[in-house]
């Protein structure tokens, strides 16, 4: 499946879908606005922000939409309703089987990005992952935090706590297993800065295609952390046109071969679409819009 963020930059801002008057503002404001049916709108005005978010998209929005729960009457009239209006790109909340990305994939032909929050999808993230309906996945870790228990995702200076840290890491590493597109999750502490920044360098350095926003004040950060270097880009430019075709090659004093070329050709990837603006590209068929 071609990667739906290969020529998106990286900051997805959420927008509640019971406000419309916040949709247009959403999508200039960062690379991908994520219109949410779930947890950010109050359950007696979702049926309300299906509408609002259907006659976006069928009006020609570009937007990715996170449906309710697959499993519930309201995530399947959901998706339905998505469907017909046109939806292009869904986030799936809190999946813990390969069964439920089947049944969305039933009712959809739009990409689907697989969101693991409860110990049981974490347990799935294998069979998740390499679900062929699977464009991208991601992981909340406030959700899996009420789900185990636990008082705090963070320790006293920010860093996540091991249990959430370790999710983290074996998500990248799934997601590489299956060729597909790693995004992280949001940072909810909104008072403390720097822990936005640290959060967004640490993802863009460890593989990450992009990071969600609740705010718009984080797509700066984000599209900062994950902005490579002038430099980076200059030299993986000169080492990718003298490569050619691939093949080990002498560069400015280094041996590289293919791995190498392969992280070049990421970093330029990364670098045209933290500058190529806003705007969902694209479906399962090739993902164009």
């Amino acid at each position: 499946m071609t990667d739906p963020f290969a020529e998106t930059g990286p900051a997805l801002l959420f927008c509640p879908g019971d406000r419309p008057e916040r949709f247009d503002k959403a999508v200039a404001a960062a690379d991908m606005a994520v219109l949410d049916l779930e947890d950010g709108v109050a359950a007696p005005r979702r049926d309300e922000a299906r509408m609002a978010v259907c006659d976006f998209l069928s009006r020609g929005g570009r937007a990715a939409v996170r449906p309710n729960l697959p499993t519930s009457e309201r995530g399947r009239a959901d998706i339905v309703a998505l469907a017909a209006a046109g939806a292009r790109l869904l986030l799936l909340p809190k999946t813990e089987t390969a069964q439920e990305i089947a049944t969305v994939a039933a009712l959809t032909d739009a990409a689907l990005i697989a969101s693991v929050e409860t110990a049981r999808g974490a347990l799935a993230l294998e069979e998740i992952c390499a679900h062929p309906a699977v464009a991208a996945v991601s992981w909340g870790p406030y959700d899996l935090a009420a789900d185990m228990g636990a008082r705090a995702v963070r320790d006293g200076q920010g860093v996540l706590l091991s249990p959430f840290a370790h999710i983290r890491d074996r998500l990248l590493i799934a997601a590489a297993a299956h060729g597909k597109a790693a995004i992280d999750t949001v940072t909810a502490e909104l008072r403390d800065p720097a822990v936005i920044a640290a959060d967004a360098a640490s993802g863009a350095m460890l593989g990450f295609r992009a990071k969600f926003a609740i705010h718009p004040a984080q797509v700066a950060p984000i599209r900062a952390a994950y902005a490579p270097p002038a430099e980076d880009v200059a030299r993986a430019e000169r080492m990718l046109e003298q490569a050619g075709q691939g093949g080990a090659v002498l560069f400015e004093g280094e041996m590289v071969d293919e791995p190498m070329l392969r992280r070049a050709r990421r970093l330029v990837a990364m670098h045209r679409a933290v500058l190529g603006g806003p705007g969902v590209r694209g479906d399962r068929r090739g993902m164009r819009q």
